[in-house]
Protein backbone atom coordinates (compact mmCIF):
# COMPACT_ATOMS: atom_id res chain seq x y z
CA UNK A 1 0.00 0.00 0.00
CA UNK A 2 1.34 3.20 -1.00
CA UNK A 3 0.53 6.15 1.54
CA UNK A 4 -0.37 9.71 0.67
CA UNK A 5 2.13 12.05 1.63
CA UNK A 6 -0.58 13.93 3.78
CA UNK A 7 -0.61 10.95 6.14
CA UNK A 8 2.89 10.52 6.60
CA UNK A 9 3.90 12.38 9.75
CA UNK A 10 6.56 15.04 9.01
CA UNK A 11 10.13 14.48 10.34
CA UNK A 12 11.10 17.42 12.79
CA UNK A 13 14.85 18.99 12.16
CA UNK A 14 17.28 19.21 14.13
CA UNK A 15 17.02 22.75 14.51
CA UNK A 16 13.74 22.11 15.52
CA UNK A 17 14.58 19.86 18.13
CA UNK A 18 16.82 22.24 19.39
CA UNK A 19 13.94 25.02 19.51
CA UNK A 20 11.89 22.75 21.57
CA UNK A 21 14.08 21.97 24.17
CA UNK A 22 15.40 25.82 24.28
CA UNK A 23 11.55 26.41 24.67
CA UNK A 24 11.00 23.83 27.14
CA UNK A 25 14.05 24.83 28.94
CA UNK A 26 13.25 28.38 29.38
CA UNK A 27 11.11 28.12 32.41
CA UNK A 28 13.38 27.25 34.63
CA UNK A 29 16.44 28.29 33.23
CA UNK A 30 15.35 31.84 33.27
CA UNK A 31 14.09 32.60 36.42
CA UNK A 32 17.63 30.79 37.82
CA UNK A 33 19.61 33.64 36.49
CA UNK A 34 17.54 36.32 38.03
CA UNK A 35 17.80 34.21 40.83
CA UNK A 36 21.44 34.26 41.22
CA UNK A 37 22.02 37.80 40.14
CA UNK A 38 19.71 38.62 42.98
CA UNK A 39 21.48 36.56 45.21
CA UNK A 40 24.96 38.08 44.22
CA UNK A 41 23.49 41.61 44.96
CA UNK A 42 22.99 40.94 48.21
CA UNK A 43 25.15 38.77 49.63
CA UNK A 44 28.50 40.62 48.65
CA UNK A 45 27.52 43.70 49.91
CA UNK A 46 25.86 42.24 53.14
CA UNK A 47 29.28 39.92 53.64
CA UNK A 48 31.30 43.05 52.39
CA UNK A 49 29.57 45.26 55.25
CA UNK A 50 30.14 42.77 57.99
CA UNK A 51 33.50 42.17 57.06
CA UNK A 52 34.41 46.24 56.86
CA UNK A 53 31.71 48.02 58.00
CA UNK A 54 30.79 49.62 61.33
CA UNK A 55 27.76 48.20 62.83
CA UNK A 56 25.06 50.39 64.45
CA UNK A 57 23.83 49.55 67.90
CA UNK A 58 21.31 46.69 67.74
CA UNK A 59 17.57 48.50 68.85
CA UNK A 60 15.88 45.45 69.79
CA UNK A 61 17.38 42.21 69.76
CA UNK A 62 15.12 40.26 71.36
CA UNK A 63 17.55 38.29 73.81
CA UNK A 64 18.08 42.05 75.29
CA UNK A 65 21.32 41.30 74.29
CA UNK A 66 23.06 39.91 70.64
CA UNK A 67 23.25 35.89 70.40
CA UNK A 68 26.77 34.33 69.99
CA UNK A 69 28.35 34.69 66.60
CA UNK A 70 27.68 32.29 64.22
CA UNK A 71 30.97 30.27 63.18
CA UNK A 72 32.91 29.33 59.86
CA UNK A 73 31.63 30.02 56.67
CA UNK A 74 28.25 30.49 58.23
CA UNK A 75 29.75 33.58 60.08
CA UNK A 76 29.92 35.19 56.58
CA UNK A 77 26.84 34.21 54.57
CA UNK A 78 24.40 34.13 57.28
CA UNK A 79 25.06 36.38 59.92
CA UNK A 80 24.58 39.69 58.10
CA UNK A 81 21.16 38.64 56.87
CA UNK A 82 19.93 36.87 60.16
CA UNK A 83 19.29 40.81 62.14
CA UNK A 84 15.91 42.21 63.37
CA UNK A 85 12.85 39.78 62.58
CA UNK A 86 15.36 36.93 62.08
CA UNK A 87 16.52 36.76 65.38
CA UNK A 88 12.79 36.65 66.40
CA UNK A 89 12.24 33.79 64.27
CA UNK A 90 15.74 32.03 65.95
CA UNK A 91 14.13 32.69 69.33
CA UNK A 92 10.83 30.89 68.37
CA UNK A 93 12.91 27.86 66.91
CA UNK A 94 14.99 27.30 69.76
CA UNK A 95 12.37 27.68 72.47
CA UNK A 96 8.49 28.19 71.21
CA UNK A 97 6.09 30.38 71.92
CA UNK A 98 6.74 30.25 75.56
CA UNK A 99 9.31 31.73 77.87
CA UNK A 100 10.46 35.22 79.15
CA UNK A 101 9.74 37.04 75.74
CA UNK A 102 6.45 34.95 75.02
CA UNK A 103 4.12 38.07 74.59
CA UNK A 104 6.34 39.54 71.83
CA UNK A 105 6.48 36.31 70.24
CA UNK A 106 2.95 35.84 69.22
CA UNK A 107 3.14 38.73 66.39
CA UNK A 108 5.74 35.47 64.45
CA UNK A 109 3.20 33.06 62.57
CA UNK A 110 4.48 29.41 63.14
CA UNK A 111 5.74 28.27 59.39
CA UNK A 112 9.43 29.76 59.17
CA UNK A 113 10.47 29.30 62.72
CA UNK A 114 8.88 25.40 62.92
CA UNK A 115 11.18 24.53 59.51
CA UNK A 116 13.95 26.20 60.80
CA UNK A 117 13.49 24.23 64.29
CA UNK A 118 12.97 20.60 62.22
CA UNK A 119 15.72 21.50 59.77
CA UNK A 120 18.02 21.68 62.93
CA UNK A 121 16.94 19.03 64.10
CA UNK A 122 17.15 16.53 60.77
CA UNK A 123 20.39 18.31 59.87
CA UNK A 124 22.48 19.08 63.26
CA UNK A 125 23.18 22.88 61.04
CA UNK A 126 22.41 25.42 63.10
CA UNK A 127 18.81 26.75 62.94
CA UNK A 128 20.47 30.04 61.04
CA UNK A 129 21.18 28.57 58.59
CA UNK A 130 18.18 26.25 58.01
CA UNK A 131 16.43 29.31 57.95
CA UNK A 132 19.00 30.96 55.22
CA UNK A 133 18.68 28.17 53.40
CA UNK A 134 14.93 28.04 53.23
CA UNK A 135 14.41 31.90 52.44
CA UNK A 136 17.36 31.47 49.36
CA UNK A 137 15.73 29.00 48.00
CA UNK A 138 11.85 29.29 48.64
CA UNK A 139 12.77 32.75 46.13
CA UNK A 140 13.98 30.65 43.78
CA UNK A 141 11.02 28.32 43.68
CA UNK A 142 8.65 31.48 43.73
CA UNK A 143 10.66 33.06 40.79
CA UNK A 144 9.71 29.64 38.87
CA UNK A 145 6.17 29.69 39.70
CA UNK A 146 6.07 33.00 39.09
CA UNK A 147 7.58 32.97 35.67
CA UNK A 148 5.09 29.76 34.88
CA UNK A 149 2.18 31.87 36.15
CA UNK A 150 2.26 35.05 34.76
CA UNK A 151 2.87 33.41 31.63
CA UNK A 152 -0.59 31.61 31.88
CA UNK A 153 -2.31 34.28 32.57
CA UNK A 154 -0.94 36.46 29.75
CA UNK A 155 -0.32 34.35 26.96
CA UNK A 156 3.22 35.35 26.84
CA UNK A 157 7.10 35.10 28.37
CA UNK A 158 8.28 38.61 27.91
CA UNK A 159 5.30 39.47 30.78
CA UNK A 160 6.74 37.53 33.04
CA UNK A 161 10.60 38.08 32.39
CA UNK A 162 10.34 41.76 32.76
CA UNK A 163 7.51 41.09 36.52
CA UNK A 164 10.51 38.69 37.44
CA UNK A 165 13.63 41.13 36.71
CA UNK A 166 11.89 44.30 38.85
CA UNK A 167 10.71 41.91 41.70
CA UNK A 168 14.23 40.16 42.12
CA UNK A 169 16.02 43.73 42.04
CA UNK A 170 13.64 45.83 43.64
CA UNK A 171 15.81 48.14 46.37
CA UNK A 172 14.06 46.10 49.30
CA UNK A 173 14.21 42.73 47.70
CA UNK A 174 17.01 41.85 50.05
CA UNK A 175 14.47 39.90 52.55
CA UNK A 176 14.25 37.82 49.94
CA UNK A 177 17.73 36.37 51.07
CA UNK A 178 17.41 37.02 54.69
CA UNK A 179 15.72 35.04 57.27
CA UNK A 180 12.20 36.49 56.96
CA UNK A 181 8.84 35.02 55.54
CA UNK A 182 8.65 37.07 52.28
CA UNK A 183 9.99 34.48 50.28
CA UNK A 184 8.15 31.53 52.22
CA UNK A 185 5.23 33.34 51.91
CA UNK A 186 5.61 34.50 47.67
CA UNK A 187 6.21 30.74 47.41
CA UNK A 188 3.12 28.96 48.81
CA UNK A 189 0.91 32.09 47.41
CA UNK A 190 2.24 31.92 43.97
CA UNK A 191 2.25 28.14 44.16
CA UNK A 192 -1.67 28.25 45.77
CA UNK A 193 -2.92 30.54 42.49
CA UNK A 194 -1.11 28.95 40.30
CA UNK A 195 -2.09 25.41 41.38
CA UNK A 196 -5.87 26.77 41.83
CA UNK A 197 -5.55 28.32 37.66
CA UNK A 198 -4.71 24.82 36.73
CA UNK A 199 -8.03 23.44 38.10
CA UNK A 200 -5.86 21.57 41.52
CA UNK A 201 -8.30 23.33 43.89
CA UNK A 202 -7.59 20.73 46.88
CA UNK A 203 -4.09 20.60 46.17
CA UNK A 204 -3.78 23.98 46.24
CA UNK A 205 -6.02 24.35 49.01
CA UNK A 206 -3.88 22.24 51.42
CA UNK A 207 -0.82 24.97 50.16
CA UNK A 208 -2.84 28.00 51.25
CA UNK A 209 -3.07 26.49 54.67
CA UNK A 210 1.27 26.82 54.80
CA UNK A 211 1.04 30.64 53.41
CA UNK A 212 -1.68 31.35 56.19
CA UNK A 213 0.42 30.00 58.48
CA UNK A 214 3.85 31.93 57.73
CA UNK A 215 2.10 35.43 57.37
CA UNK A 216 -1.02 36.44 58.66
CA UNK A 217 -1.96 37.74 55.09
CA UNK A 218 -2.32 34.21 53.87
CA UNK A 219 -6.10 33.88 54.94
CA UNK A 220 -6.60 36.66 52.30
CA UNK A 221 -6.24 33.87 49.69
CA UNK A 222 -9.95 32.88 49.52
CA UNK A 223 -10.54 35.57 47.68
CA UNK A 224 -8.90 34.81 44.76
CA UNK A 225 -10.19 31.51 45.23
CA UNK A 226 -13.51 32.55 45.12
CA UNK A 227 -12.82 35.27 42.45
CA UNK A 228 -11.65 32.58 40.09
CA UNK A 229 -15.06 30.22 41.21
CA UNK A 230 -16.62 33.32 40.00
CA UNK A 231 -15.35 33.89 36.89
CA UNK A 232 -15.26 29.92 35.98
CA UNK A 233 -19.23 29.28 37.31
CA UNK A 234 -20.79 32.77 37.64
CA UNK A 235 -24.52 32.16 38.45
CA UNK A 236 -24.41 28.22 38.00
CA UNK A 237 -24.20 27.86 42.28
CA UNK A 238 -24.43 23.80 42.22
CA UNK A 239 -21.36 23.85 39.75
CA UNK A 240 -19.11 25.44 42.99
CA UNK A 241 -19.32 22.89 44.50
CA UNK A 242 -17.22 20.54 46.47
CA UNK A 243 -14.94 23.09 44.54
CA UNK A 244 -15.86 25.61 47.07
CA UNK A 245 -14.89 23.84 50.27
CA UNK A 246 -10.86 24.39 49.68
CA UNK A 247 -11.24 27.58 48.76
CA UNK A 248 -11.79 28.33 52.69
CA UNK A 249 -8.99 26.38 53.43
CA UNK A 250 -6.97 29.21 54.40
CA UNK A 251 -8.95 29.95 57.43
CA UNK A 252 -7.28 26.76 58.89
CA UNK A 253 -3.95 28.51 59.10
CA UNK A 254 -5.16 31.34 61.63
CA UNK A 255 -7.16 28.61 63.37
CA UNK A 256 -3.99 26.50 63.59
CA UNK A 257 -1.88 29.20 65.31
CA UNK A 258 -4.13 30.19 67.86
CA UNK A 259 -4.08 27.20 68.71
CA UNK A 260 -0.56 26.79 68.90
CA UNK A 261 -0.73 30.10 71.38
CA UNK A 262 -3.63 28.99 73.65
CA UNK A 263 -1.37 26.01 74.30
CA UNK A 264 1.57 27.89 74.94
CA UNK A 265 0.54 31.13 76.35
CA UNK A 266 -3.40 30.07 77.23
CA UNK A 267 -4.10 33.02 74.93
CA UNK A 268 -6.27 32.47 71.50
CA UNK A 269 -5.88 35.57 70.10
CA UNK A 270 -2.68 36.61 71.63
CA UNK A 271 -1.34 37.43 67.72
CA UNK A 272 -4.13 39.63 67.47
CA UNK A 273 -3.39 41.38 71.57
CA UNK A 274 0.25 41.36 70.36
CA UNK A 275 -0.10 44.25 68.18
CA UNK A 276 -0.64 47.32 70.83
CA UNK A 277 3.06 45.39 72.47
CA UNK A 278 4.62 46.43 69.31
CA UNK A 279 2.72 50.07 69.23
CA UNK A 280 0.20 49.19 66.60
CA UNK A 281 -2.96 51.06 66.39
CA UNK A 282 -6.01 51.85 64.74
CA UNK A 283 -6.35 54.16 62.16
CA UNK A 284 -8.18 55.19 59.20
CA UNK A 285 -5.78 54.96 55.90
CA UNK A 286 -6.26 58.90 55.60
CA UNK A 287 -5.04 59.35 59.02
CA UNK A 288 -2.01 57.13 58.67
CA UNK A 289 -0.70 58.56 55.27
CA UNK A 290 -1.06 62.43 56.87
CA UNK A 291 1.11 60.52 60.50
CA UNK A 292 3.42 59.50 57.63
CA UNK A 293 4.11 62.85 56.74
CA UNK A 294 3.55 65.17 60.03
CA UNK A 295 4.42 64.33 63.48
CA UNK A 296 1.46 62.07 65.23
CA UNK A 297 3.88 60.25 67.64
CA UNK A 298 7.13 60.91 69.58
CA UNK A 299 7.84 57.19 71.13
CA UNK A 300 10.93 57.09 73.17
CA UNK A 301 11.99 60.57 71.70
CA UNK A 302 11.87 60.21 67.95
CA UNK A 303 8.91 61.40 66.06
CA UNK A 304 7.30 59.74 63.15
CA UNK A 305 6.09 61.40 59.64
CA UNK A 306 8.95 62.02 56.87
CA UNK A 307 12.30 63.85 58.42
CA UNK A 308 14.59 65.58 55.31
CA UNK A 309 17.74 65.99 57.78
CA UNK A 310 19.83 63.37 56.06
CA UNK A 311 19.21 65.50 53.31
CA UNK A 312 19.84 69.14 54.72
CA UNK A 313 23.03 67.30 56.00
CA UNK A 314 24.18 65.62 52.90
CA UNK A 315 23.77 68.95 51.13
CA UNK A 316 25.49 71.23 53.20
CA UNK A 317 28.62 68.91 54.15
CA UNK A 318 28.81 66.39 50.76
CA UNK A 319 31.64 64.05 51.99
CA UNK A 320 31.97 60.48 51.98
CA UNK A 321 32.64 60.93 55.75
CA UNK A 322 28.97 62.51 56.03
CA UNK A 323 27.45 59.41 54.10
CA UNK A 324 29.61 56.69 56.11
CA UNK A 325 28.98 58.39 59.57
CA UNK A 326 26.68 56.69 62.18
CA UNK A 327 24.80 59.65 62.40
CA UNK A 328 23.75 60.59 58.93
CA UNK A 329 23.15 56.90 58.36
CA UNK A 330 20.51 56.85 61.23
CA UNK A 331 19.08 59.68 59.95
CA UNK A 332 18.64 58.21 56.43
CA UNK A 333 17.21 54.71 57.78
CA UNK A 334 14.53 56.86 60.47
CA UNK A 335 13.44 59.32 57.85
CA UNK A 336 10.35 57.57 56.34
CA UNK A 337 11.05 58.86 53.44
CA UNK A 338 11.77 55.08 51.83
CA UNK A 339 8.15 54.10 53.64
CA UNK A 340 6.08 56.86 52.29
CA UNK A 341 7.42 56.89 48.65
CA UNK A 342 7.15 53.22 48.29
CA UNK A 343 3.55 53.33 50.18
CA UNK A 344 2.47 55.75 47.54
CA UNK A 345 4.49 54.07 44.40
CA UNK A 346 2.44 50.82 45.42
CA UNK A 347 -1.01 52.67 45.86
CA UNK A 348 -0.82 54.14 41.87
CA UNK A 349 0.04 50.69 40.58
CA UNK A 350 -2.97 49.19 42.85
CA UNK A 351 -5.09 51.68 40.75
CA UNK A 352 -3.36 51.27 37.58
CA UNK A 353 -3.70 47.37 37.82
CA UNK A 354 -7.51 47.65 38.03
CA UNK A 355 -7.33 48.15 34.07
CA UNK A 356 -4.49 45.46 33.63
CA UNK A 357 -4.46 42.59 36.17
CA UNK A 358 -7.09 39.69 35.77
CA UNK A 359 -9.75 40.43 38.65
CA UNK A 360 -8.57 37.77 40.99
CA UNK A 361 -5.26 39.09 41.46
CA UNK A 362 -6.66 42.38 41.86
CA UNK A 363 -8.78 41.19 44.71
CA UNK A 364 -5.71 39.61 45.99
CA UNK A 365 -3.21 42.69 46.27
CA UNK A 366 -6.04 45.50 48.11
CA UNK A 367 -6.07 43.41 51.36
CA UNK A 368 -1.96 44.21 51.43
CA UNK A 369 -2.53 47.23 50.79
CA UNK A 370 -4.94 48.28 52.43
CA UNK A 371 -4.81 46.59 55.96
CA UNK A 372 -1.35 48.18 57.00
CA UNK A 373 -3.02 51.44 56.27
CA UNK A 374 -5.72 50.95 58.85
CA UNK A 375 -2.87 49.42 61.57
CA UNK A 376 -0.01 52.16 61.58
CA UNK A 377 2.52 52.07 63.94
CA UNK A 378 3.47 55.03 66.10
CA UNK A 379 7.22 54.45 65.56
CA UNK A 380 6.91 54.42 61.58
CA UNK A 381 3.42 55.15 60.33
CA UNK A 382 4.33 53.10 57.53
CA UNK A 383 6.52 50.97 58.88
CA UNK A 384 7.75 47.63 57.37
CA UNK A 385 5.48 48.97 53.69
CA UNK A 386 8.66 48.56 51.81
CA UNK A 387 8.94 44.62 52.99
CA UNK A 388 4.80 44.18 53.05
CA UNK A 389 4.46 45.08 48.98
CA UNK A 390 7.44 42.80 48.09
CA UNK A 391 4.66 39.79 48.13
CA UNK A 392 1.96 41.41 46.23
CA UNK A 393 3.86 40.26 43.25
CA UNK A 394 0.56 41.17 40.67
CA UNK A 395 1.66 44.80 41.46
CA UNK A 396 5.25 44.12 39.93
CA UNK A 397 3.89 43.09 36.59
CA UNK A 398 1.84 46.54 36.46
CA UNK A 399 5.32 48.25 37.72
CA UNK A 400 6.99 46.14 34.88
CA UNK A 401 4.90 47.78 31.97
CA UNK A 402 5.04 50.77 33.47
CA UNK A 403 8.69 51.10 33.02
CA UNK A 404 8.77 49.39 29.53
CA UNK A 405 10.04 52.16 27.75
CA UNK A 406 13.82 51.92 27.22
CA UNK A 407 13.36 56.11 28.60
CA UNK A 408 12.41 54.87 32.10
CA UNK A 409 13.84 51.44 32.58
CA UNK A 410 17.35 51.87 32.42
CA UNK A 411 17.31 54.64 35.20
CA UNK A 412 14.66 52.75 37.37
CA UNK A 413 16.73 49.71 37.27
CA UNK A 414 20.28 52.29 37.78
CA UNK A 415 18.72 54.02 40.73
CA UNK A 416 16.48 50.38 41.83
CA UNK A 417 20.06 47.82 42.12
CA UNK A 418 21.77 51.14 43.82
CA UNK A 419 19.66 51.15 46.22
CA UNK A 420 19.14 47.51 46.95
CA UNK A 421 23.35 47.24 47.39
CA UNK A 422 22.96 50.44 49.62
CA UNK A 423 20.06 48.93 51.66
CA UNK A 424 21.59 45.62 52.08
CA UNK A 425 24.86 46.88 53.67
CA UNK A 426 22.52 49.15 56.36
CA UNK A 427 20.59 46.28 57.10
CA UNK A 428 23.70 44.08 57.25
CA UNK A 429 24.87 46.64 60.08
CA UNK A 430 21.98 46.82 61.55
CA UNK A 431 20.53 49.89 60.83
CA UNK A 432 16.64 49.96 59.66
CA UNK A 433 15.55 49.62 56.49
CA UNK A 434 11.63 48.19 56.14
Amino acid sequence: MTLSPSSVAPRRTSGQNRRTRRDSAEWWAFPLRVWIIHWLLVQIPATYALRFGIPNDPASPPYGEMPSPLIGLAHWIVEPLRNWDGLWYRLIALEGYAGGTQSAKAAFWPLLPGIMRGGNVATSWTVDSVGYLLANFAFLGALLVMYRLISLDYGDVTTARRAIWVLALFPTALFFSAIYTESLFLLLTVSALYLWRRDMLWLAGLISIGAALSRSGGVFLILPFLALLWDRHRRDWRAYWPGIIPAFFPALGPAIFAGILYREQGNWIAFIDVQEQWNRYSAAPWETLRCAVVTCHTLGGEPDGISWNWWTNLWQHPTWATLTSMEWRNDFANSDVLELVVTVLFLVLALVGLKVLPFYLTVWVLPGLIIPLLQPSEVHALMSMPRFVLVLFPLFIVLSKLIQPAVIRIPWYIISVTLLVVLTAQFALWYWVS
